[in-house]
């Protein structure tokens, strides 16, 4: 057998070279981000834990590796502002909430997305409003992160309690009116409010109970009953205008409904409040929309599953305002100014939240929707039953109930300051009237650097 001449070894050479190079060119094609990191920080919620099989099959098809840091609201701005500080460019993405939105923005940590959400031919109506609103900022209304999550607390009450006949009675005879169950037409006021939450406190339950622990909730806490009752953190010219009668009637109330409330509150964090509420222990609480929707749900609640209702807030009749107030909440994912792979991280975002199927299944699974389509979607209906009572109230909390939180660089010092201030009045530090008079002060020390 003769040896094989050399012109056609090197020939039979570069077509395998070829090939592979082909399947090479193929496979680098076909997983555009091969070798890529891409580095999230986001909130420790189940809302995160939700995308992560999601983000696994991202990995598998374009070969990028995605790190997921979960972290709780403090720590994570905390270790965000250290990252930023030392130019690190270790996250590519971060959550960015109301919070602190200005401060990172006007920071310049992060980059606006308008020119990536045009280049990409995404449509933003596709997302609801409230969605891209919460990650709107400054002067030209830039869209600075990724629609994530948009909800806001819906109050819950139990309805087999509010339309117990004893207990009707009983409410009668003490306070001398019906008791109210409240609806979208006919919220409580402030007033029918402490006094249903003081008579359903008991030695096997409590009234009401929501999250207070840290700056995130217990400003999350204090704000909106200072919006009830009309007042407001600052005016327009960014001065402190917590010298407000109106402000301490609002620490007034709540001191008052914490009477009503766990000692344990105080400190605690996001769904803290969820183990009371599912085993029948809170007559009333509120929650972001999949906790609404969780409540009534026989696996995650089957104590209560069934009997609870949804209400707007309470409204304060001497505030001249028609309703209550809550806070918009949620927030986006930004793509930080200093990341190395900006277009892989949009990439990354545009895959999980923009494909509708991608977004229901995130959704059904106990994610956040911002795509109008997933809402309508038969099998969220299929999934949850309850959903034709839930969704009335929650869309009409979006489009009336509301507000952004204040957006100004030092955002989260403001909040550090309120959530001091209330927790002090709820274990008597303060009076109602001394802690409006130090609110003033101290934040509007912190507004001489905005004005």
């Amino acid at each position: 057998m003769g040896r094989t001449p050399f012109s056609q070894l090197a020939t039979s050479w570069l077509v395998a070279l070829a090939l592979v190079l082909g399947a090479a060119t193929a496979q680098a094609q076909d997983r555009p981000h091969e070798g890529t990191v891409i580095t999230i920080g986001d909130l420790a919620r189940g809302i995160s834990d939700a995308y992560l099989p999601l983000v696994r099959a991202f990995e598998a098809e374009t070969g990028a590796r995605v790190d997921v840091e979960q972290l709780s609201f403090d720590a994570l701005f905390d270790k965000m502002m250290l990252e930023f500080a030392a130019g690190t460019g270790y996250y590519d993405i971060v959550y960015l909430s109301p919070g602190f939105m200005a401060t990172l923005i006007d920071a310049g940590y992060v980059r606006p997305l308008d020119d990536l959400f045009e280049e990409h031919g995404l449509d933003t109506d596709r997302f609801l409003a409230a969605a891209i609103d919460i990650n709107r900022y400054g002067p030209d209304d830039a869209i600075w992160a990724y629609p994530y999550l948009a909800d806001t607390s819906v109050f819950l009450y139990r309805e087999d309690l509010f339309q117990d006949p004893d207990e009707r009675a009983a409410f009668q005879e003490r306070y001398g009116y019906e008791l109210p169950i409240p609806t979208i037409e006919e919220p409580m006021t402030t007033d029918q409010f402490l006094d249903v939450a003081e008579f359903f406190t008991r030695d096997d339950m409590y009234g009401f109970a929501y999250p207070q622990g840290g700056t995130a909730y217990g400003n999350l806490h204090i704000l909106p009953w200072i919006w009830t009752f009309g007042g407001e953190y600052y005016d327009a010219d960014f001065n402190a205008t917590l010298d407000d009668p109106r402000v301490v009637e609002a620490f007034e109330f709540a001191r008052r409904l914490q009477a009503s409330q766990p000692a344990g509150s105080l400190g605690w964090d996001y769904g803290d409040h969820i183990p009371m509420l599912c085993d029948g222990r809170l007559a009333m609480s509120a929650g972001w929309f999949h906790i609404g929707l969780d409540a009534n749900d026989p696996e995650s609640c089957p104590a209560v599953a069934g009997s609870i209702g949804y209400a707007p807030p309470p409204y304060a009749p001497g505030s001249g305002l028609d309703h209550g107030f809550t806070v918009l909440g949620g927030g986006g994912l930004a793509i930080t100014a200093d990341s190395a792979n900006p277009e892989a991280a949009f990439d990354l975002l545009t895959w999980l939240f923009a494909d509708e199927g991608r977004a229901l299944e995130w959704y059904l699974s106990g994610g956040a929707a911002t795509l109008t389509d997933v809402y309508a979607a038969p099998e969220v209906s299929e999934t949850w039953p309850w959903a034709s009572d839930f969704f009335p109230v929650a869309n009409h909390l979006l489009a009336t109930t509301t507000k952004q939180r204040p957006t100004v660089p030092n955002s989260n010092e403001i909040f550090e300051v309120m959530a001091e201030t209330w927790h002090n009045v709820a274990l008597g530090r303060l009076t109602p009237e001394e802690a409006a008079r130090s609110a003033h002060e101290r934040v509007d020390d912190l507004l001489r650097a905005v004005r």
